[in-house]
């Protein structure tokens, strides 16, 4: 495979323009409607499945060393004393605003009974 970035890109061009397997040059079938062949999505897969466990362990390791000491584990801010959430107030909002959008539903005001 060639040193340069420009040239592994040609290459890549050409061989998915003929219909073959960009990684390796094999031929792929006709009626596939991927572009790689199985051997080469396979690599992948394993890969890409041994890559997301490491970071999923490194990422778990991050949010209970930060929870521990009362740090928000997704950006890091040191929490109060009082604080009795897990998660800061900007995240919290960020957080909402992805779920439900910017509009933030009106509590009903409960009446008494008469």
């Amino acid at each position: 495979m060639p040193a340069k970035t420009s040239e592994r890109r040609a290459i890549y061009d050409q061989r998915k323009k003929k219909g073959y397997c960009p990684r390796c040059g094999n031929k792929t079938g006709k009626n596939s409607k991927f572009i790689y062949c199985d051997d080469c999505r396979e690599f992948f897969r394993k890969y890409n499945k041994k890559v997301s466990k490491t970071l999923n362990k490194l990422r778990k390791a991050k949010y209970d060393e930060r929870k521990e000491n009362n740090q928000c584990p997704r950006c890091g801010k040191k929490l109060g004393k009082k604080y009795t959430k897990t998660i800061c107030p900007v995240c919290l909002e960020k957080q909402y605003n992805y779920n439900y959008g910017s509009k933030k539903p009106v509590k009903k005001k409960k009446t008494a009974k008469k």
